[in-house]
């Protein structure tokens, strides 16, 4: 039996305030400029007489702005749209222009972390026998430091439409995210705690290193100071023999003593301290 999981987007329909008209109210005062920015972008597309948007042409540009969405929303509602998006320092500003479509049909939404602005755009006839209509829609996702929940949205009475969203109060950023300063005091820990380990493990080495050296000199001395006691042995020995016996004698007794060296050599005991030599038959010297 398979499942199906169903994911539900958080949606919210905000209500859309009607207030005087766009450059006459001011409450759409920081949004003049970017209406401005909104219109010379279809001019400068549409209009080929370099007309340039300021305060004192603001009103002819505007009449020849409205000409040209009259003449080419029929072909498309989006390419002679004035409007204009603005992000900064985690606030969200759109300003559009939405006066061809019906204000009773204007919706705004925050659909997680998206606004969406969706509308219809309806056109009757010369004579009044029909009536054309065309949806409109836009979406728009909202920067990381926008406060979701304050999206507001105004509509002047000449069909200027603003969608707004403030920075989250306090620069709270979303689940999981970093600042930088605490990034950057993550990788100073992860730094010191590194190398903290790499002098460990240094410390560590050379102690090893050390004690090897240590034991081997100690080896090494033991093991040279033997094979000095061997070698006093067998000289002392040699010498002994060789002063008490005859030619014939002498070289018999090389012989076993050949023979008995290799036989010191199997049976040579090792301390740390000296060296212990059994002779064959029980004796000692």
């Amino acid at each position: 039996m398979s499942s199906t999981t169903t994911t539900t987007k958080t949606t919210k329909s905000l209500s859309v305030v009607k207030r005087e008209s766009f450059f006459d109210d001011s409450f759409f005062t920081d949004a003049w400029d970017d209406f401005d920015k909104a219109m010379q972008g279809v001019l400068d597309k549409f209009d080929d007489t370099g007309l340039k948007v300021d305060v004192g042409s603001r009103n002819h540009c505007r009449d020849v702005y409205t000409k040209i969405r009259s003449s080419k929303i029929d072909e498309d509602l989006y390419a002679s749209q004035a409007l204009q998006i603005t992000e900064k320092d985690g606030k969200f500003q759109a300003v559009m222009d939405v006066k061809d479509f019906s204000p009773n049909d204007l919706q705004v939404r925050v659909v997680e972390d998206r606004v969406v602005v969706e509308g219809k755009y309806h056109k009757q006839s010369e004579d009044g026998s029909s009536v054309s209509s065309k949806s409109f829609y836009k979406e728009f996702t909202l920067p990381n430091g926008a406060d979701i929940d304050s999206v507001s949205t105004a509509l002047s009475k000449d069909g200027v439409l603003t969608v707004r969203a403030p920075k989250r109060e306090g620069g709270a950023q979303p689940a999981g995210a970093l600042t930088s300063n605490q990034s950057s005091v993550q990788q100073q820990q992860s730094s010191s705690v590194q190398q903290s380990s790499n002098s460990s493990v240094q410390q560590s080495s050379s102690s090893v290193k050390k004690v090897s050296q240590s034991v081997s000199q100690s080896v090494s001395q033991s093991v040279t100071q033997s094979v000095s006691s061997v070698k006093k042995v067998s000289m002392s020995s040699s010498s002994t023999f060789s002063s008490t016996s005859s030619s014939n004698f002498s070289s018999n007794v090389d012989s076993s003593f050949g023979d008995m060296a290799k036989d010191m050599q199997d049976r040579l005991v090792f301390s740390h301290d000296n060296v212990n030599l059994k002779l064959p038959g029980g004796g000692s010297k």
